[in-house]
């Protein structure tokens, strides 16, 4: 279906299956769900037209953009794409802004922080800071550990070619993860480059910043597209930036360039599947029982669950494989201070669901649902890639 047809109002039949599927609805009764602020609400803003300011209701901002409502519109209708586009028209307070545009940018904050990380995280932890940053509506919770470690990348020359988009989340809090992919790319026999982009701009457009959003999501395109060009794959490890080059930049930036980007995308699951005759070896298992989590962004990719796949039989005894909890985090939203109470409660299934299972080990590709799972649970949760990379075959 082509991605003009999926944002196609006349597709929306009000049948309500989003709202059935929306984690803010059953935490926050005062959101009226995704069909009436997401296609409902596009319909009321075309029928004004242009001449009447419309006055967009507010609770667009307890959209989470979670994308479960548009993994269960029938009809492909996208409600989270109308949301997006439609916050950056919210007038919310000066204060509001402010929070929300600091979150935006965690990227910059995120680069100072990694100059001397152990300065940085001794000042996140202190009263004065978490008091300051709650003066303008922050959560009081822990933020990630800030760390920096030098990447090793090979420098043969070599016929496949992957170009590594980490995120954020990797780069500046668990390069390990970054240096565990690498390596897990070369045994496969590509020739690997870390990408030159920063942000994918998902805390950006998140967080109703519409129009600087298209403008990073046009620069990185093209700097993406000139590796694609020499014969590079992309390779992703979190489904967040995963879902913004597959996806969300086709939204906001439509036309042949994005379409190019969409094709050469993988999550780096995704292409082992593909590939014959991979490196790893049986060892030692890592755990008896482990729980594996499905990010909300992975799951809107419909890859299904590759890294479950390859590690259920490699790295332990038992995996517990779930994909029907949200962790409640989405991004930055679970560190506002109004929004902390709901991603709470959002996530509480999934913690109870953890401890149920009395797995030791939880798994999850998604950065921020593992500091949610860890602070819900208190569970040690893994990068899928950090595990597979410890059974990558000895060379001879």
């Amino acid at each position: 279906m082509s991605n003009e047809k999926e944002r196609n109002l006349d597709y929306c039949l009000k049948c309500s299956t989003c709202h059935t599927q929306c984690p803010v609805v059953k935490s926050h009764l005062p959101f009226p769900g995704p069909k009436q602020m997401g296609p409902e609400l596009e319909r009321l803003r075309l029928a004004r037209g242009n001449k009447e300011t419309l006055e967009i209701d507010e609770a667009l901002n307890y959209c989470t953009n979670c994308k479960r409502c548009d993994l269960a519109c029938p009809h492909g209708v996208k409600p989270s794409f109308y949301n997006l586009k439609n916050k950056g028209k919210l007038q919310n307070k000066f204060l509001i802004r402010f929070r929300d545009w600091i979150l935006a940018h965690n990227v910059w904050w995120s680069k100072m922080a990694g100059r001397v990380p152990a300065l940085a995280n001794l000042a996140l932890r202190l009263s004065l800071t978490k008091r300051a940053m709650g003066m303008v509506g922050i959560a009081d919770r822990d933020f990630p550990i800030y760390r920096k470690h030098p990447i090793k990348i090979s420098k043969a020359v070599r016929d496949k070619k992957a170009l590594y988009y980490a995120g954020c989340y990797a780069s500046y809090n668990e390069p390990q993860i970054i240096q565990a992919a690498v390596n897990i790319l070369e045994s496969c026999g590509y020739q690997v480059e870390l990408a030159p982009v920063a942000c994918c701009g998902t805390p950006m457009v998140s967080n109703g910043l519409w129009d600087e959003t298209a403008r990073l999501a046009g620069k990185n395109t093209d700097i993406f597209l000139k590796y694609i060009e020499q014969g590079y794959k992309i390779v992703t490890t979190c489904p967040s930036c995963g879902l913004a080059l597959k996806e969300e930049y086709e939204q906001i930036i439509p036309g042949e360039k994005s379409k190019i980007l969409k094709a050469n995308v993988w999550e780096l699951f995704e292409l082992l599947e593909e590939e014959d005759n991979l490196p790893f070896e049986p060892a030692e298992k890592l755990a008896d029982k482990a729980y594996y989590h499905v990010p909300c962004h992975l799951k809107a990719q419909g890859i299904g669950i590759p890294a479950a796949n390859l590690l259920k039989d490699l790295a332990v005894d038992e995996l517990v494989v779930d994909d029907n909890y949200c962790c409640g985090i989405s991004g930055t939203y679970g560190f506002k201070k109004e929004k902390y109470p709901i991603a709470m409660d959002i996530g509480k299934p999934l913690f109870d669901d953890i401890k149920k299972s009395r797995a030791t080990l939880v798994i999850s590709d998604c950065g921020t649902c593992k500091l949610q799972i860890v602070h819900g649970t208190g569970i040690e949760v893994k990068h899928p890639a950090e595990i597979l990379a410890r059974y990558l075959k000895k060379a001879q």
